[in-house]
């Protein structure tokens, strides 16, 4: 029974050691060589552990007045302060990881990124969410604001958590082809040239796709989850 017992915290020790070593050497490689694919590993780990954190913690109407409202803000600093371009060079001169890059040629490397999207003839509009990012010896990439994949994936999350059986299951994947479609719809405006406040397009269709997968499948219980002031 002692041999079993130190096995059994030998392995429930080594994926905390093992995780606690990932996390230094991505941290280590986020600061010598933070190239775009460091910073895309680091920033899909920290959004899936917050999407983890905050989708099984809120019910999913309480996370549907969180994305309409952060919709909301994201139209109004992208279309109306427009701050998020000093945000957007704020972030790319830090390389910090809530932006993730989609490169469009090979060879792009953001470690030789240097010029500021203030200092190309870009419009006002274009922010971290989707836009093209400053072009290097003809080598370009996309990018687009983690927090764009973190709301729409709380939904899915949540539906999964909160909705029973397989209910649940069908009413996550009807919300995640929804988000799917806003980002489609996302990068059609991308690729046009005309870059836009993503959150609007995402958390919208993601929430669309609750609504009409969650009627069809569970009818109107779909917002009976009790919340109260």
């Amino acid at each position: 029974m002692l041999a079993l017992d130190g096995i059994a915290d030998i392995l429930k020790t080594v994926p905390l050691l093992a995780g606690l070593l990932v996390a230094i050497i991505l941290m280590v490689l986020l600061y010598v060589h933070s190239e775009w694919y460091v910073v895309n590993t680091v920033g899909i780990l920290v959004g899936s552990g917050v999407i983890v954190m905050l989708g099984v913690t809120f019910v999913p109407t309480l996370i549907i007045i969180f994305m309409i409202a952060a919709a909301i803000y994201d139209a109004w600093a992208v279309y109306h302060s427009k701050h998020m371009l000093v945000l957007a060079d704020t972030m790319i001169g830090l390389r910090l990881p809530i932006l993730l890059f989609a490169p469009q040629e090979k060879g792009y490397s953001f470690i030789d990124e240097t010029v500021s999207m203030k200092e190309k003839n870009v419009e006002p509009s274009q922010r971290p969410t989707a836009t093209s990012a400053p072009k290097k010896k003809g080598k370009d990439a996309m990018f687009m604001g983690l927090g764009d994949v973190i709301f729409p994936g709380m939904l899915v999350l949540s539906a999964a958590q909160y909705i029973d059986g397989t209910d649940g299951f069908l009413v996550a994947m009807t919300t995640l082809l929804g988000g799917l479609v806003g980002y489609f719809a996302l990068m059609t405006y991308v690729a046009r040239g005309r870059a836009q406040a993503g959150l609007p397009l995402l958390n919208g269709r993601a929430i669309l796709g609750y609504v009409i997968g969650g009627l069809l499948i569970v009818g109107t219980a779909i917002f009976d989850f009790g919340i109260t002031l």
